[in-house]
């Protein structure tokens, strides 16, 4: 029955048929790229997310290391350290510190 079925098959129906396998893996195959541009996209999003957040976080760190030695220069300042001490304690510029009121 198949053997007959395919007898009949005309020229135009192989055709048809060669034309709609080549359409479909042409599908398949953007759609395989744009999956995978899409993929890419996210991750590179992810990832530069991920560094923002890094480095936000390193910064908002430094920062507030820094306002806490400022914050107790000033406090050892009042009491009557040295400006020498204070450098040696906080680790800020001798200039920062004679700058402290």
């Amino acid at each position: 029955m198949a053997l007959d079925t395919l007898a009949n098959i005309t020229q135009d129906e192989v055709e048809y048929a060669r034309m709609s396998t080549l359409i479909k893996s042409q599908l398949d195959y953007q759609s395989g790229m744009v999956g995978a541009r899409r993929k890419g996209l996210a991750e590179g999003r992810m990832e530069g997310l991920m560094e923002g957040l890094a480095k936000g976080h390193d910064e908002g760190l430094a920062e507030g290391l820094n306002k806490a030695n400022l914050e107790n220069a000033q406090k050892m300042k009042a009491m009557g350290f040295l400006v020498e001490q204070i450098q040696a304690v906080t680790g800020l510029p001798i200039e920062t510190i004679e700058q402290i009121t």
